[in-house]
């Protein structure tokens, strides 16, 4: 733990001065432009897909903000035992049905469909036992009522775990502005020693990598010489593009591993299934023959936008079919869901899978409940109407936007209580509450007075200093796993996310937060 004394106010003071503020705004947002740290421009119509020939930088601060070195070692610390949990869950079939099948499922058509296809390639028999997942387990600092600071996890990514390249080139973008003085009279923490090297970009490449290569040495096993690529799931509309040509360029440039990218949609026509093993073959306009698949990253697929129409349920469903490894498969991707965090808090459940090192992990457990009609369920019920502005509910999503929070959260359950009550006058099946398909979790209490001076595309020459902010730590992890097989994990490098305090979300690609990087203290 740390005090709340540790941490310095924020920002420097001569940061603030007008002329400070513009040279070095002017000289972050110039590194940004020249080393990739950006994203598509925004549509230039409502609904439209972003011009493909136009960039803007991404949003970022433009000095690192203090955060205890103790609680950040204690996140880096804890994140290879989170990356052996997760492997663990997501090949319990017993522990994800039971928590899936009679609550969750029954209301949240998304997570359905997820079940479905899981179920359906499990009945079948698996092509492909592996799996890979690139992770990112998010805090908060929490503080206590005597001072004191700790870590509390507000969620654990299996897909799509974004920002690792950006937050890398971030991290090298601070450094640069120490070199050249930018932080000269700033504050005596603002030392090279205290801003941790960040191998995000490495770390989330290598674990592709370790994919692909295992790959290959099976196919070699079983006679086969492949020559396979990486094939990237992408969003049509995506901004973030460059965040994984980062990654893909890795790959290239280091392991010699070609990447193929296309969205859901194009695969019905540009993929297919060969042979008794299900190996997935692709088209490319770089060859003349079909390109073999060895892993399949998702950086789409984990929300109900990205599947309009059954043709992209159904490639979902052939991917999860194939001889591909898939980054995550179907089990990973439920494994990540709210209801499995909120379960793994449960008395004895999280000992199950982990023994004697549970106590680590849930030493960073905020207070999690059910929704449903179980003891727990009722007294979160009870706790929320005595106070609401203590929690959160939170559905079975990804990617921001989603969560209700303090004084919403009446309002939400009386409109879910009247939709159940329509379900059941039309003679359907409300016997599960449409609050089942979400938890409750009590709010973080997060360090006040912390301020920040944020960088973002189109606010001129100077930055801007937001007086009250909170910033969210991310640790990326990765882990390649099997029943039968040797498994390889790997940890390293980190995503800060800063915002106002006012603003209850954090994705930085939907527009609350900002990328940061931590100045130890």
């Amino acid at each position: 733990m740390s005090n709340i004394s540790a941490l310095p106010k924020w920002p420097p003071q001569v940061l603030l001065e007008a002329g400070r503020n513009i040279f070095v705004t002017r000289d972050a947002r110039d590194y940004a432009l020249g080393h990739g740290i950006v994203y598509r421009a925004l549509p230039t119509e409502e609904g439209g897909l972003p011009p493909q020939d136009t960039t803007i930088h991404a949003p970022t601060t433009i000095v690192p903000t203090p955060f205890p070195r103790v609680l950040f070692e204690k996140a880096q610390k804890i994140q290879p035992l989170f990356n052996r949990l997760y492997a663990k869950v997501a090949m319990d079939d017993e522990f994800l049905a039971s928590v899936m099948k009679d609550s969750v499922i029954k209301v949240d058509d998304f997570q359905r469909r997820l079940f479905d296809i899981w179920r359906t390639v499990k009945e079948e028999g698996l092509s492909q036992p592996m799996h890979l997942g690139l992770f990112r387990s998010d805090y908060l600092m929490h503080e206590e009522a005597d001072g004191y600071l700790d870590i509390r996890q507000v969620e654990f990514n299996t897909i799509s775990s974004s920002f690792g390249a950006l937050s890398s080139r971030v991290s090298q973008m601070h450094h640069h502005l120490l070199q050249i003085g930018a932080y000269s009279a700033g504050h005596p923490c603002l030392l090279a020693e205290n801003m941790p090297k960040n191998e995000a970009l490495d770390t989330l490449a290598a674990g592709l990598a370790d994919g692909h290569r295992y790959y290959v040495e099976q196919a070699s096993k079983a006679g086969r010489k492949v020559q396979p690529a990486i094939l990237f799931i992408v969003q049509p509309e995506e901004r973030n593009t460059f965040d994984q040509r980062a990654i893909e360029h890795v790959l290239s440039e280091k392991y010699n591993i070609p990447v193929l990218r296309a969205p859901l949609d194009h695969l019905s026509t540009q993929a297919s299934l060969h042979g008794n093993d299900r190996v997935l073959v692709m088209h490319s306009p770089l060859s003349l023959t079909p390109t073999e698949i060895s892993v399949v990253y998702f950086r789409a697929g984990y929300s109900p936008t990205d599947y309009h129409n059954e043709t992209e349920w159904d490639v979902r469903l052939m991917l999860e079919r194939s001889y591909a490894i898939k980054c995550p498969t179907i089990a990973l991707q439920l494994a990540g869901a709210k209801k499995v965090q909120q379960v793994l808090a449960e008395p004895d459940v999280l000992e199950r899978f982990m023994g004697s090192n549970a106590h680590d992990i849930r030493f960073t457990f905020s207070q999690l409940w059910p929704l449903d009609d179980s003891p727990l369920g009722r007294e979160a019920m009870s706790l929320v109407h005595e106070d609401p502005t203590k929690y959160v509910m939170k559905p079975q999503r990804e990617g921001g936007s989603n969560n209700i929070y303090k004084e919403d959260i009446l309002p939400a359950l009386e409109a879910m209580e009247k939709r159940d009550k329509d379900r059941a006058d039309r003679g359907e099946d409300a016997s599960v509450k449409e609050r089942e398909g979400y938890i409750l979790m009590s709010l973080i209490h997060t360090p006040k007075d912390r301020g920040s001076m944020m960088l973002r595309a189109g606010h001129g020459d100077v930055a801007e200093h937001v007086s009250d902010t909170v910033s969210e730590l991310g640790i990326y992890g990765t882990a390649l796993f099997g029943p039968d097989a040797e498994e390889s994990f790997r940890d390293g490098g980190f995503l800060l996310r800063t915002k106002a305090s006012a603003s209850n979300e954090g994705g930085v690609a939907v527009g609350f937060s900002v990328i940061d990087t931590p100045v130890l203290v």
